[in-house]
């Protein structure tokens, strides 16, 4: 796996996306918390988290069709800067106090939609620089610097907004850090994210990348093509609807992540805004703890040959089962190490079976379909938060502790019913440690 390192032109995009990963998991603890101290609402908050969801979820397969249209590189590179821009302007704005609600909703919203032209073109990217027997290592490098950045980013953005550092919870008397308290820090946090979103546009214009659909230009020399993207969609989700394994790990990931992500990313900021002193550095601790075991679950699914591929789909749903009980547990049991300990084990296996499955996404996708595929692969991930941000936000100002534990009741419930269901069993056959590709369907 280390191999990839000696390539330059790997370890050029590889080094930029890295210093990203960071920037972004600081604003990830940093966003959240900045609408939570400014309005004191886990509903208001989980609004602004739908509304840069919603122009994703809008736009993310025509960011797919664009993708596989152009290129991975140059719409990475163009979201980037879109990025940095926006970030920027967010950090500025706090920095002299002149930011807003409506403001933060009008930026994320911008934000969302550079994500969904973003998203699809960073996952179609590694199989443009790395030859198809290396795609498994490749992606596993990639993920494990993902969540390298989940453990450094918290923990820098801990630092960062509030300026120390403390676990004590209310019941020693003392008031929680206010939004005043922390502005200077909010604004060094996005500002920081923003140089990161700047590093990795410069980066990117240094790298070299190969076009997808080259074979299939040759072939189709001559023609022009009068395709529409709604069409080229269209075409990519017949596709994926045709592989019975590949649609129910869609559909599934789709249910997994509409009761996991907003439990996640605004559910568990605000139980721990009421349960310690100093929340942000809190969540970040249990979020690092994820990316820990996350990283050594990306360098154990990278360097071993991992289940076959006809029980990949299946033990990927057992896995998220746990994935959702930790929700519940940690409400039940409040110590924050008992979450990070929950976390640091979820974190290993999810990311040990995601290496493996998106690596079976991308070697049965025909190249021509990779954008497309990966966009509605992201979709199922993300398209449907902005709903679930919005109902699971109005279930937060509700009982937050109960809406959680629902949202994890949910999650175990339905991903063991996918795991069951015959159809997991129904895997396109594809050699995940060689260059071959799609060859079919398990029956």
């Amino acid at each position: 796996m280390l191999k990839l390192f000696k390539d330059r032109n790997f370890f050029t995009f590889w080094i930029g996306e890295f210093i990203s990963v960071i920037g972004d998991h600081i604003s990830l603890i940093a966003f959240p918390f900045l609408v939570l101290q400014m309005t004191g609402s886990p509903a208001l908050t989980a609004f602004v988290f739908a509304a840069q969801g919603l122009p994703r979820a809008v736009m993310m397969l025509v960011g797919g069709a664009v993708v596989d249209r152009t290129s991975p590189r140059l719409v990475m590179i163009l979201s980037n800067l879109a990025r940095c821009v926006l970030v920027m302007l967010l950090a500025y704005l706090v920095h002299v106090d002149q930011v807003s609600i409506q403001i933060i909703f009008i930026i994320a919203l911008l934000f969302g939609l550079a994500d969904a032209f973003f998203y699809p073109a960073s996952t179609s990217m590694v199989p443009t620089i790395v030859a198809k027997d290396n795609l498994k290592e490749g992606n596993a490098i990639i993920q494990s610097s993902i969540f390298v950045g989940v453990i450094i980013g918290p923990a820098i953005a801990g630092l960062v907004i509030a300026g120390h550092v403390t676990t004590l919870g209310h019941d020693v008397g003392l008031e929680a850090a206010t939004y005043q308290s922390n502005r200077p820090g909010f604004a060094r946090a996005f500002f920081i994210d923003g140089l990161t979103f700047a590093m990795s546009f410069i980066t990117l214009l240094f790298v070299k990348a190969r076009s997808l659909s080259a074979a299939d230009d040759e072939a189709e020399t001559g023609k022009e093509s009068a395709t529409s993207v709604l069409a080229e969609v269209k075409e990519a989700v017949r596709w994926v609807w045709s592989v019975p394994a590949l649609r129910l790990g869609f559909i599934g990931i789709a249910i997994l992540e509409f009761f996991f992500q907003t439990p996640i990313f605004v559910g568990l900021p605000a139980l721990a805004k009421t349960r310690f002193l100093e929340p942000a550095y809190v969540y970040g601790l249990i979020i690092a703890a994820y990316g820990v075991g996350a990283v050594l679950g990306s360098v154990v699914g990278g360097a071993t040959k991992g289940p076959k591929p006809e029980n990949l789909v299946q033990i990927m749903f057992f896995i998220f089962i746990g994935s959702g009980a930790a929700i519940g547990l940690m409400v039940i049991y409040p110590p924050y190490w008992f979450a990070m300990t929950l976390f640091l084990f979820s974190g290993f296996a999810d990311s040990y079976i995601w290496v493996h499955f998106t690596t079976l996404v991308q070697k049965a996708t025909p190249e021509k379909l990779l954008g497309r595929v990966m966009s509605i692969f992201m979709f199922m991930s993300v398209g449907l938060i902005p709903i679930a941000s919005i109902i699971m936000g109005i279930a937060f100002e509700w009982n937050l502790e109960a809406s959680l534990m629902i949202a994890s009741i949910i999650i175990v419930v339905s991903c063991l019913v996918a795991a069951m269901h015959p159809d997991s069993k129904k895997v396109p056959i594809v050699d995940l440690q060689s260059d071959k590709g799609d060859a079919g369907v398990n029956a």
